[in-house]
């Protein structure tokens, strides 16, 4: 019997370690599955992105927001190349007027510098029917 039991017990130490390799097999099986879901689901979002970015530019586009501003009747057109006056930087006056100029901060300049940083959108309220 002493011999037999040696067998009994080194048989199942091997069924034990065998079933644990398999159960480590199958979860590593599942894990690729999850993340091959995921990666899939990412790229997808990923897409997405692009495309509503895309979409975000074509309707910042100068092409369609004239389209609109003539739908609407707004009298309003892009300027020409007539009615753009660049003016070049003069690169010593910025300097000399930012040294001579005295700042001050008030209580209420602070305040609405404070606020500023906070306020990201200002939202104004259109009437339409008149």
């Amino acid at each position: 019997m002493k011999g037999s039991g040696k067998i009994l017990v080194s048989i199942a130490a091997l069924t034990c370690s065998l079933l644990f390799y398999v159960h480590l097999q199958v979860a590593s099986v599942l894990v690729s599955f999850d993340i091959h879901k995921s990666s899939r689901i990412f790229a997808e979002k990923q897409e997405l992105l692009h495309r509503l970015q895309f979409k975000v530019d074509q309707l910042r586009a100068p092409r369609l927001l004239e389209e609109k501003m003539k739908h609407h009747d707004m009298g309003l057109a892009l300027p020409n190349k007539i009615q753009v006056v660049e003016v070049p930087p003069v690169p010593g006056l910025a300097i000399s007027v930012a040294s001579e100029q005295k700042v001050t901060h008030t209580f209420s300049s602070r305040v609405t510098n404070f606020l500023g940083r906070w306020i990201q959108t200002a939202q104004a309220k259109t009437d339409l029917s008149s």
